[in-house]
């Protein structure tokens, strides 16, 4: 009997996906454009022959994938034999140079003025984060949170030139406190029932496992935070927290809807991210949804598939733990596609107090909101869904969507090469895991740029 009930609660929810998407069919409600995401012109014509190149190339390296494996030993490697300067002159035209906007203001305002006059826009992120598996190799002194949170501050100033008033940035939390500290917290939350009301600095000061020292560094930590935010409300902005590693997300999860808590009560400010890939993420964002409501604050968020999940899938292994993440991309996706089903019923019941971001490199997922926001008479301009994909990645996605009005932004990561190193890892490391994605990258740069030399 009780599996006969899983088999019908699991059918239910594969008739309520193809409802909407055969509902989009017919639906003539809205006016949605065909959207092309083969078409070179409308992607690529804003590329130089040489950028197009120097795209191609880093899209093959990464299919590579006993270069991606190795890449973090081959990069430390290189940068010291070959120096800094040449190292840096390689990556430039290279990792760097593609899936960076530069190491400074001017650099960034360039790219910001290119991608503006296609309708894109920019959330700046100034790479900071940090691991357990580097902590012991950096100072951990609060000095170094303490110059995080300025170049934060910084970064928020830079996104207010750019575009006020309605600049976006993103953050770590790794880059504002002790990765240990962190990893405490996360123990200490995961430790408590789920009805727990305390708050993080509540629990912590309760908790066993933090001592004296560690209770003041979390208190520094908590006004770090805030401090970063309160610079973001006066600059009339928003900021997006990122998510991390699993042994870190929990705290950071119940930190951030904490601050969505406080900040969000008149507009949207504070950004969650929700990682897809994760098992429990749509149980979370269901009881979030609630939460919001309950407590009358918008909710803003990114829906993600992850970035991650070479390290979590080893680090469970290595500690024989149960894997966090899904075991296939099938079924990340039905929870990246049932995520976002939900988020427009929350919105349709709510009075739109939800801003959603469609944070995918995957064409099918992007068609299969176009298809669900059809099907519930959900527009462009609707300030509900707003499309976001990674500098580098997937032009032929984000370029066709702004062109028919959609709001798109490119994350763009800039900074000092040496700060960007875990991240460029990580964006080959992606690209070789989702191959075929790109694999369209790799051939559509290709194909651009034998039209641009033809031509």
């Amino acid at each position: 009997m009780l599996s006969k009930m899983i088999r019908q609660c699991k059918l239910h929810r594969v008739q309520i996906v193809q409802q909407y998407i055969r509902s989009s069919v017919s639906n003539t409600t809205t006016n949605y454009e065909n959207i092309r995401f083969d078409s070179i012109s409308t992607a690529y014509g804003y590329k130089s022959k040489s950028e197009l190149f120097r795209g191609w190339l880093v899209f093959k390296l990464c299919s590579y994938k006993s270069l991606v494996n190795h890449l973090s030993q081959l990069l430390a490697i290189s940068n010291t034999i070959l120096g800094q300067r040449l190292f840096g002159y390689i990556m430039r035209s290279t990792l760097y140079g593609h899936f960076a906007a530069g190491t400074d203001k001017h650099e960034l305002k360039q790219v910001a003025e290119r991608l503006h006059k296609h309708g894109i826009k920019l959330i700046l992120d100034y790479c900071m984060e940090s691991d357990l598996a580097n902590s012991k190799q950096q100072k951990t002194n609060e000095e170094i949170y303490d110059e995080n949170m300025l170049r934060a501050l910084k970064n928020t100033q830079t996104a207010a030139e750019l575009y006020s008033p309605s600049e976006m940035t993103a953050t770590k939390i790794t880059s504002l406190v002790s990765p240990d500290i962190l990893q405490k917290l996360n123990q200490i939350i995961e430790e408590q029932e789920s009805s727990n009301t305390l708050s993080i600095f509540e629990l912590a000061s309760k908790a066993s496992i933090i001592n004296k020292e560690e209770l003041l560094e979390v208190e520094h930590f908590l006004e770090r935070i805030n401090r970063i935010i309160q610079e973001v409300k006066n600059h009339n902005g928003r900021i997006f927290i990122d998510a991390e590693q699993s042994y870190f997300q929990t705290a950071i999860h119940k930190l951030v809807l904490e601050l969505q808590e406080h900040y969000n009560r008149d507009r949207f400010i504070v950004y969650n991210t929700y990682q897809c890939y994760r098992k429990t993420t749509l149980d979370t964002l269901r009881k979030d949804l609630i939460h919001a409501k309950k407590h009358g604050f918008n909710i803003g968020y990114k829906l993600v598939r992850g970035a991650y999940m070479d390290q979590e899938r080893k680090r469970a292994s290595k500690l024989h733990t149960v894997d966090p993440i899904h075991p296939n991309f099938a079924a990340t996706t039905e929870s990246y596609h049932r995520a976002f089903i939900e988020t427009l019923e929350y919105a349709k019941n709510n009075n739109n107090k939800v801003h959603v971001f469609v944070a995918s490199h995957n064409e099918n997922t992007v068609q299969f909101a176009l298809k669900t926001m059809k099907s519930m008479n959900i527009k462009h301009n609707d300030g509900l869904v707003s499309f976001g994909t990674l500098l580098g990645m997937c032009d032929y996605l984000a370029f066709p969507l702004a062109s028919v009005g959609c709001d798109v932004y490119k994350w763009a990561p800039y900074g000092p090469i040496d700060r960007l190193l875990p991240y460029l890892t990580r964006r080959a490391q992606e690209n070789r895991a989702i191959f075929a994605k790109a694999e369209k990258d790799r051939q559509l740069h290709f194909k651009a740029l034998k039209e641009g030399i033809k031509n």
